[in-house]
């Protein structure tokens, strides 16, 4: 428990030392960063020798990862980021100060009035909400700990005392606004019934706000992408409907697009994949490639991987080809492993057994060495597939033995480890199929894309 409840003024020194070396929890680390941006001396003095230390540049690992957030996949670098990001808020808040200083150097001495108060209250808000969505991908912990101090701030500013310039409407879009975010944060961090209280605090905040149709989108949109990591996909199907109307009415073309990559992707996980091939072809020459390169990518890509699964294989690799320039852009390990996975599922789909599982064994060992556990067991199973059509069942045997291994090892959920030992078992019977392997792939995928499931057991 962090040091410093709400009958203490100061976080205790342990927990101030476990912030910085990375080791809280973001619910853990919420009040902390709290208690650090009112500018308290003595706190950050406290924190100045270990802040020094960590952002000293010749002690970092000289081969840190640069790319693709890698650096919070490892304890080590991960404390270098949260030293970063606190040096980076201390030097903000520094810049805040200064500002602050320049402001009453030229006004009467006092303390600030309730109408500075507030301005100043929402500034700091919208900037935890702009940090919040710049870290939505790349650290969803800190965009969970910037979302609370946001949603804190806004629900200050709305219990402060109204004088004839403050528009309360636009207040409740701002509570919308923070609630949005924090629900969001929730829900890539696994939390959906959270997730799904906060999003209706927003709501019923936006009831009571400007009636603004960005706003109204943005929480259509928040919400489906709930709606589908809660497998509701018909719910999520029927806002996105709604998103999409509202971008081409407004004549957003990409972000009309965006919304069609939402649906192909609902319509995909809910395994509708000839729904999900229209709907991203649908998307794709909506998008603006400027705008958003990685979205163009991951929805050709995903557009591929959905014609193998429609049984168009020959489409799949037709289209392969073509898009090689664009595949060569995106060229990490993860990307050069995932297209390595399209190239087996092409090779298995079109009867070339000795070319799919060169392509899954690389990708397989890929993922296991990156750490990437359902990856790495979803490739097994497509091995699996091979050695099944070969009648080498006890290869198979051994891939899950391996599997069941890693899972165990990582205390990953037991309804996964439930999964591959009833395919086991099926083998040591001799009744393996087809089907049923099938059957345990699409559950380890479901357990994979579900943020509550694939975390390890506590």
């Amino acid at each position: 428990m962090v040091g410093g409840n709400r009958g203490s003024s100061h976080p205790s020194p342990a927990n101030l030392d476990r912030f910085l070396r990375g080791e809280l929890t973001a619910r853990e680390a919420a009040p902390v960063v709290a208690h650090l941006l009112t500018g308290c001396p003595s706190c950050r003095q406290a924190m100045a020798p270990l802040a020094a230390l960590l952002l000293t540049p010749q002690l970092e690992p000289a081969a840190a990862p640069a790319t693709n957030g890698a650096e919070y996949d490892f304890p080590l670098f991960r404390a270098f980021a949260k030293a970063r990001r606190y040096a980076a808020t201390v030097e903000a808040d520094t810049a805040d100060a200064r500002r602050e200083h320049s402001l009453v150097a030229v006004s009467p001495p006092g303390p600030l009035t309730p109408e500075q108060k507030t301005r100043h209250n929402r500034a700091r808000c919208e900037a935890f909400l702009d940090r919040c969505r710049s870290l939505r991908h790349s650290d969803p912990e800190a965009a969970l700990m910037l979302a609370s101090l946001a949603v804190s701030l806004a629900e200050r500013i709305a219990a402060e005392p109204i004088f004839p310039e403050r528009n309360t409407a636009e207040t409740a879009d701002l509570q919308a606004q923070a609630w949005a975010e924090l629900g969001n944060a929730r829900r890539v961090t696994g939390d959906l019934a959270a997730a799904e209280t906060d999003l209706s605090r927003a709501l019923g905040s936006a009831d009571q706000g400007t009636g603004d149709q960005n706003l109204l989108v943005q929480l259509m949109d928040l919400t489906a992408s709930l709606f589908i990591d809660q497998q509701r996909f018909a719910e999520a199907m029927q806002l996105l409907n709604g998103v999409e109307r509202m971008h081409r009415a407004a004549g957003d073309l990409h972000a009309a697009g965006r919304a069609l990559v939402s649906k192909g992707t609902a319509a995909g996980y809910a395994q509708r994949f000839e729904e999900a091939v229209r709907l991203l072809g649908e998307a794709l020459p909506l998008l603006d490639a400027h705008r958003d390169p990685n979205l163009v990518f991951m929805t050709v890509h995903n557009l591929l991987l959905y014609l193998v699964e429609a049984g168009r294989a020959s489409e799949a690799a037709h289209l392969l080809a073509q898009s090689r320039d664009l595949y060569a852009l995106h060229r990490g390990w993860i990307e050069r492993l995932n297209v390595r996975w399209l190239e087996g599922r092409i090779a298995a789909a079109q009867g070339d057994d000795t070319a799919a599982e060169a392509a899954f064994s690389e990708v397989r060992t890929g993922f296991a060495e990156g750490d990437l556990p359902y990856d790495a067991a979803l490739a097994a199973l497509e091995l699996a597939g091979i050695c099944l059509r070969q009648g080498r069942t006890r290869e198979i045997k051994g891939l899950i033995d391996e599997m069941v291994a890693i899972f165990k090892a990582r205390n990953i959920r037991r309804e996964a480890i439930t999964a591959l030992l009833m395919l086991r078992e099926a083998c040591e019977q001799e009744r393996a199929t087809a089907a049923l392997l099938r059957t345990v792939t699409c559950e380890l995928q479901r357990l994979e894309r579900d943020p509550v499931r694939r975390q390890p057991l506590r």
